[in-house]
């Protein structure tokens, strides 16, 4: 299977969608995500006014305005954010009315002579416990290396650095849950014999399917299955729970690792050879014969059977670094990785992911400083709020939950890299900066939108059964962040938005579309975009933000007391929107040239 790259595939509605009748391995290339432009021939392109005898425009070639017409847009822009954030300050000072609705939620500030928020009690707790993340980090990536370099002429240095992570990864699980590890583990060992059971068959992966799902549901219903309950006289382990993390809530990313080793153990003899071979032809690193794989190697090439073993298994389902929230791997990238460190791990591209992630971390104090936005809808006093801050209200707090799970997830990438595993990046754009519902789930979550393409979406047929098996998709990507109705109405809102986006695009972005509207196409995608970051906005306040349709309706209550002038104030947003849009457009006519992934 071929994954995903932003060289495959270009945000959907400047641009044209393969047809439905596309195979499920190419379509498992664009789900969740956006098309390339077609190659518009170019009198159709000059007729569009998109093109220009520059060189730039040859080599950028996707849709966007003049370059010097992008200066004003530019501008426009960054206006129309500084006067949002603005809105959203001026809602974050003691002297406003509300400000004694939610004050009581901030905590003492070391920045500008002011408090913070620090009240969002996922980010919270990983803040304050930063400290003692880093010197577990510390800890682990230098007994790791201390290893490596003892046993490197060793023939065992995989064994011995396989051995390690699973020990460590044990003494890591036992302070973080206490004896709670061994419901894990029991859990684990169920799937763990059931598949070699089984043996390398579709029937693998069907159960280890199953039996996860099955486990998310029950880990909700009986919320971690106290010891008492499931035996009297062991009541007293339920005391002895580490630092009193709830293991059932970061079981969810176990449950993937499952999956990805039943299925790549299923696929071995089958499935990853074919594309393996298919690969090999058109990558230069993986034909070399020198052992090195690319990326996308290590994902196809299938291990050898010896290598599903007990040992592996668990020291990938538990592997510390990326134990709690990923980013996600394969088991066959896992286990390449370990057997052969990637050489584009340096010391250098480990420095600069840490100084990212410090940057980051700085920035969001920054952020949580100046605005009080999660306390405000937690509290949700937004009593007498005009149009306008409600809008700016929501447009920091989806800036948030971005910011905030690009640190935690930068994080623990980070910390894998320098024990010499790469994964895939998280967070490839800004929040800001998506227009396309498709695109923007793929960069979102990057490498859970690979998995589900790998293990779920491409399986079930892709394009054949289009419509039900984006339903089906985004079901699952709701129960497995939580069971809960407002995360299954998020998933359906967001399968539901998807489709005017990919109807919109098939009908409007045409040759013939071009030639008829002429300069005026681009506009017309720049409207369109407007109304998918709308609608992507609503979703997501829903799953993520207000956390239900009940807190809608009272900022409706709110907006319908307003005036006509705070009405007009509101939807100067549209025109700020627009402009971003056509920023975006430009941004990735340079990113396509670049060859941007």
């Amino acid at each position: 299977m071929r994954i995903n790259t932003d060289a495959d595939v270009e945000p959907l509605l400047p641009s044209s969608i393969q047809k439905a009748s596309n195979t499920a391995a190419d379509v498992g290339r664009t789900v969740f995500s956006t098309v390339e432009p077609t190659n518009m021939s170019t009198k159709a392109a000059e007729a569009a006014g998109i093109t220009s005898p520059s060189r730039s425009k040859r080599i950028y070639g996707a849709q966007s305005l003049p370059r010097l017409a992008i200066y004003p847009v530019a501008l426009g822009t960054m206006v129309a954010i500084s006067y949002w954030s603005y809105r959203a300050y001026l809602l974050s000072v003691e002297s406003h009315p509300n400000f004694s609705m939610y004050g009581r939620r901030l905590s003492r500030g070391w920045l500008f002579g002011r408090s913070i928020d620090n009240s969002d009690g996922q980010y919270g707790s990983f803040r304050n416990n930063i400290p003692v993340l880093v010197v577990v980090m510390l800890a682990h990536v230098g007994l790791s290396l201390l290893l490596q370099i003892r046993t490197s002429a060793s023939p065992t240095t995989f064994r011995s650095r396989v051995m390690f992570a699973l020990v460590f990864s044990a003494v890591f699980l036992t302070a973080l849950y206490g004896l709670s590890v061994l419901k894990i583990l029991a859990i684990c060992s169920v799937n763990y014999a059931a598949v070699k059971a089984i043996g390398p068959r579709w029937q693998a992966s069907a159960f280890a399917w199953i039996w996860g799902i099955g486990i998310l549901f029950a880990n909700d219903a009986f919320r971690g299955y106290k010891f008492g309950a499931l035996i009297p006289g062991l009541g007293w382990m339920d005391g002895l729970n580490g630092i009193g993390m709830r293991w059932h809530i970061s079981f969810n990313f176990t449950m993937l690792r499952m999956v990805s080793f039943a299925t790549d153990y299923a696929w071995r003899s089958s499935v990853s050879p074919r594309q393996f071979e298919k690969h090999r032809t058109d990558c230069s690193i993986c034909a070399s014969g020198t052992g090195e794989l690319c990326p996308r190697g290590r994902i196809e090439c299938p291990q050898h059977d010896s290598e599903f073993n007990m040992v592996n298994y668990f020291a990938y389902l538990f592997y510390a670094p990326l134990f709690m929230a990923g980013p996600i791997i394969t088991f066959n990238d896992f286990m390449a990785q370990m057997q052969r460190p990637p050489k584009s791990i340096t010391l250098r591209s480990v420095l600069v992911a840490g100084g990212r992630w410090i940057a980051n971390v700085l920035l969001m104090e920054v952020v949580l400083h100046l605005f009080y936005v999660v306390a405000i809808k937690d509290a949700k006093a937004w009593e007498g709020y005009e149009s306008m801050d409600v809008y700016a209200l929501g447009y920091w707090n989806l800036k948030i939950v971005w910011l905030k799970l690009m640190i935690i997830w930068r994080f623990f990438r980070l910390w894998a890299l320098a024990d010499g595993l790469d994964t895939v990046e998280n967070m490839t754009r800004c929040m800001s900066n998506n227009y396309s519902a498709m695109g923007f789930w793929r960069a979102w979550h990057r490498s859970y939108n690979r998995w589900l393409v790998r293990y779920l979406y491409v399986p079930l047929g892709g394009a054949k059964y289009y419509l039900l098996n984006l339903l089906v998709t985004f079901t699952f990507v709701a129960v497995w962040h939580d069971i809960e109705l407002r995360l299954l109405a998020w998933g359906w809102l967001i399968a539901a938005f998807i489709v005017p986006e990919i109807l919109a695009t098939r009908f409007f972005c045409t040759d013939a579309w071009r030639q008829a509207l002429g300069p005026f196409h681009i506009h017309l995608c720049a409207v369109g975009a407007v109304l998918n970051i709308m609608l992507m906005m609503f979703a997501n306040i829903v799953g993520f933000v207000i956390g239900d349709l009940s807190g809608f309706k009272e900022i409706a209550r709110e907006l319908y007391k307003s005036n006509f002038r705070e009405v007009v104030d509101g939807l100067t947003v549209i025109p700020g929107l627009f402009l971003a849009a056509h920023w975006m457009f430009y941004i990735r006519a340079h990113e396509k040239g670049r060859g941007k992934d």
